[in-house]
């Protein structure tokens, strides 16, 4: 009994390293309160009428057997939906679930439930049900008011005695949604998982032990601004790949092929936090830019472009995070950008590019917003030289407007905006102003299905466009006026590689695309 109290009281403090054994008896109480932890190098016991429980934010971490129940106590903070995921193995919920902890109430369908991959949609449990919570998967949940407490009780899950000691999620898989396609608003492919353990897993790792079967990215939701954020997994000593997913956190993974992920016991670790902020180990400060839109709503959206030593003008495995397509939610407001070589009209949150020549990149940006909107455009440049500063360029108005601590974009919307075309970033010494274009603005290319070539940032004018084949042969001759995004109808062709020529006043540009 002295040794439990002993425990209960070194909890509130620091972490605690148990070398040997832990057993909890009956009737006695072991409570692990929020920036604490346990290490187990043994095996873990908790009897029958033991009363084990981990505040939201502490953790656990047993190396031996876990035989017994602990309770984890997830906070969430307000009436909003959070992805959560159950942190132990045997629990169900059921009416008296929802009863107990609040959640919303819609009819006969309660506010928990789980996602259907191939429908792109949420199973919300209905009155009457008892269902399991399984490790590894992800549930969406939402309370009717305010903040609460979620409690999960149930064992510790994994047993590192087995052969790939962990906890595994068979993914769904669709071959015909291919990551690269431009169906990224879909729901196939993604898969709601998340964290099984009572401790923190580093997104970095769950990312490296699964680089076969998912793309390099996790998708987290924003209750604050009701939307989704990626993290990628290369970008090192950036909040992205030291992300920590959370005990009882849950998050979408996109898969790139069939099969399963599996976590790993031995990626748990504790998240020593003093103050909310780790002082111990800190983050170098990178060169970025985080481009952040408001349309006088409270919710913010955003999009990061990092500036790096190793990458590419055009897509960098584990470097580059889709804007997120699934959820079975509709995102009337959003900023991303789009690559500058090879860009096929995947729109990115995330992009990296190399850390020189910034002022010979220009990145095209694309914002989602409805009419009638007055939407402003800020940014956070963070470690550029001195000299160097950041503009958004408008097609449409054909003006420049310098982004820093003092000045942002802003302007109301005529109508629907949807994509690229009409803005651009520009990153350099120079004062940009209308009649001082710098002569690099990308023009984008590229097939959206054998029938379609999307032609991306001529935004005003008549253009010529031609088609040869790789013999030379002209197989297509025509023009549009240019909107900023312009589809052009093929003929039938055959597959193979084709030479796209664009003319207009400006100048002529070829790129090559591919008609599978």
């Amino acid at each position: 009994m002295n040794k439990i109290l002993a425990i209960f009281f070194i909890a509130f403090y620091s972490s605690i390293a148990a070398q040997t054994n832990l057993k909890v008896k009956n009737n006695t109480s072991l409570t692990v309160l929020k920036g604490s932890n346990i290490d187990v190098s043994g095996d873990f016991e908790s009897e029958s009428t033991a009363d084990v429980v981990l505040k939201s934010g502490a953790s656990i971490i047993v190396n031996g057997s876990k035989t017994g129940n602990i309770t984890y106590k997830r906070n969430l903070l307000t009436a909003s939906y959070f992805l959560v995921s159950p942190p132990v193995s045997g629990q169900s919920y059921d009416n008296s679930y929802v009863s107990t902890y609040g959640l919303d109430e819609a009819g006969t369908l309660n506010a928990i439930g789980t996602y259907t991959t191939s429908t792109n949609s949420w199973d919300f449990m209905e009155d009457g049900e008892t269902l399991p919570f399984t490790s590894g998967v992800g549930y969406n949940v939402k309370r009717a008011s305010g903040s609460g407490e979620l409690s999960f009780t149930g064992e510790i899950p994994g047993d590192l005695q087995t052969q790939n000691g962990g906890v595994n999620f068979t993914l769904i898989y669709d071959p015909s949604s291919s990551p690269d396609n431009d169906d990224q608003y879909l729901g196939y492919n993604w898969n709601l998982v998340g964290n099984p353990y009572p401790a923190y897993i580093k997104n970095s790792e769950f990312l490296t032990s699964n680089s076969s079967n998912i793309l390099p990215t996790i998708w987290t939701w924003d209750s604050a601004n009701e939307t989704y954020d990626d993290k990628v997994g290369n970008i090192l000593n950036s909040e992205n790949a030291n992300f920590p997913i959370a005990p009882g956190q849950g998050f979408f993974v996109r898969s790139s092929s069939s099969g399963a992920i599996n976590i790993p016991e031995a990626n748990q670790y504790h998240q020593i936090e003093i103050g909310g902020v780790d002082t111990f180990e800190r983050i170098n400060t990178l060169t970025s830019i985080k481009l952040i839109i408001n349309n006088g709503s409270s919710y913010n959206r955003h999009c990061d472009v990092y500036y790096l030593d190793d990458v590419t003008l055009g897509f960098d495995y584990g470097y580059e995070g889709q804007l997120f397509g699934g959820g079975g939610n509709s995102n009337s407001l959003s900023i991303y950008t789009q690559l500058l070589e090879d860009n096929e009209g995947v729109n990115y949150q995330t992009q990296s590019l190399p850390n020189t020549n910034y002022e010979g990149m220009v990145v095209p940006v694309g914002v989602d917003a409805l009419a009638g909107a007055v939407i402003n455009i800020s940014a956070v440049g963070t470690n550029f030289p001195a000299n160097i500063n950041v503009f958004l360029e408008d097609k449409q108005e054909n003006t420049f407007t310098r982004l820093d601590n003092t000045s942002n974009f802003s302007t109301t919307l005529s109508s629907n905006l949807n994509g690229t075309g009409r803005f651009y970033l520009h990153t350099t010494s120079a004062s940009l102003s209308t009649g001082n274009v710098l002569g690099n603005n990308p023009v984008s290319i590229f097939t959206t299905s054998r029938e379609n070539v999307r032609i991306v940032g001529v935004q005003s004018g008549t253009a010529n466009v031609q088609l040869y084949n790789i013999a030379g042969k002209l197989v297509l001759n025509t023009s549009f006026e240019g909107t900023g995004s312009n589809d052009i109808i093929l003929p039938i062709l055959s597959s193979g590689i084709y030479i796209v020529q664009v003319k207009n006043e400006s100048g002529t540009i070829n790129k090559k695309v591919v008609i599978e």
